[in-house]
This record gives structure tokens, C-alpha cells and sequence, in this order.
């Protein structure tokens, strides 16, 4: 691959990064498989959801115990960033993360330096079901479904644990992208018409 990405991943106490807690976030550097990791100890100013603790398989107690202040987190994370400063952002529903990135460096009174161009997973993935070179199994409303889990195990990838975690979802996000390219090439071409 020419371009460096940075295919980064968060696990986040709810959905509203104006409100909920970011709990972890890691990073890959593809072009020189450098990566970044940390959790973070939850601030009881920020919203834990229980049913997001269920789905990333975290509890307040492991948290407290292995997690770093936000603001520490945070400043190493621009550090790493260094030289890979508006490098092209990648992720499965990247727009998600990116905004739970820039809450967590505003209540930490830093500006990071990420790009504002991305790659996201699940649009990859959407083009290569819409040209019919990836199965992907329907929801109810007749589109395909989109979450890592669906997307891999159709690439034939899969996670090694029901609970998301992080850094296992930033490299399977990078084989997924990785690999969906070909699904693309290998598509029926179809004329378009005027």
C-alpha cells in the first residue's frame, strides 16, 4: 500500500462522545506497523453506560485498576501521532471514533492532529456488496449488515472474542481492508449507462 493510514479504534462508555466516557482507543500505523494502546480510567464526570460495559467486556473495577488518567492518554497519543500527523484515518464507522478522539482532547485542552479525510470499513464494505463482490447477509430493512464481525466472517476473518476489544478490532479492521480490495477487482463489471 502507497498511502499511510493510521485504522484506529475505540471502546467508549455509550454512544454520545459529548457525554459518555471514552474507556480505550488503540492505533496502527500500516506503514510502519507501529501501534498505540491505552485505557482509560473513567472520570465520574463522563457517562458509563451498562450496556456498553457489556459489550466491551469492561468493568469499572478493571478500569480503575489498569486504566490511565484521559489527559495522560490523551498527550501520549498526540506524541505517537508525531510525524504521522494528518496521515488518511481508517476504521470500521471511523466518523464514530474520530468524534469520540476529538471530545477526549477538548476536555483535555488539546487539538490532535488528525486528518479529516478517512476510510471507512463499512462504506468499503457497502461498495463491494453493491458490485457484487462481497456476500454479506440482510437486515430486516433489506441492506446489508455492517458491524466488524459481519464484515470479517464474510472476508473470511474473525475475532477471537465475543467482547470488542480495541486493538484486536484495529487489526482486523486493517484485514479487512486489507483484503476487501480484491472483492472489488473480482466483481462483475457492470456498464453504466448514461
Amino acid at each position: 500500500m502507497k498511502t499511510r493510514l493510521i485504522v484506529i479504534d475505540t471502546e467508549t462508555g455509550g454512544l454520545d462522545s459529548k457525554t459518555n466516557a471514552l474507556l480505550s482507543l488503540s492505533a496502527l500505523d500500516t506503514l510502519d506497523g507501529e501501534v498505540f494502546t491505552a485505557m482509560i480510567k473513567p472520570s465520574p464526570e463522563w457517562i458509563v453506560e451498562p450496556e456498553a460495559m457489556r459489550v466491551n467486556g469492561f468493568t469499572l473495577d478493571f478500569l480503575e485498576k489498569h486504566g490511565r488518567p484521559e489527559r495522560g492518554v490523551m498527550e501520549d497519543f498526540a506524541l505517537w501521532l508525531g510525524e504521522r500527523r494528518y496521515a488518511l484515518l481508517a476504521g470500521c464507522n471511523v466518523a464514530f471514533d474520530i468524534g469520540f478522539l476529538r471530545a477526549a482532547g477538548e476536555r483535555v485542552g488539546l487539538t490532535l492532529p488528525l486528518g479529516y479525510r478517512s476510510v471507512d470499513l463499512q462504506a468499503v464494505a457497502w461498495l463491494a456488496w453493491e458490485v457484487g463482490g462481497l456476500e454479506l447477509p440482510l437486515g430486516k430493512d433489506g441492506l446489508p449488515k455492517l458491524s466488524l464481525s459481519v464484515i470479517s466472517e464474510a472476508l473470511g476473518l474473525g475475532r477471537t472474542s465475543k467482547t470488542h476489544n480495541c486493538l484486536e478490532d484495529t487489526m482486523l479492521t486493517w484485514a479487512c481492508l486489507s483484503k476487501i480490495g480484491r472483492c472489488v477487482e473480482m466483481a462483475p463489471r457492470v456498464e453504466v449507462q448514461p
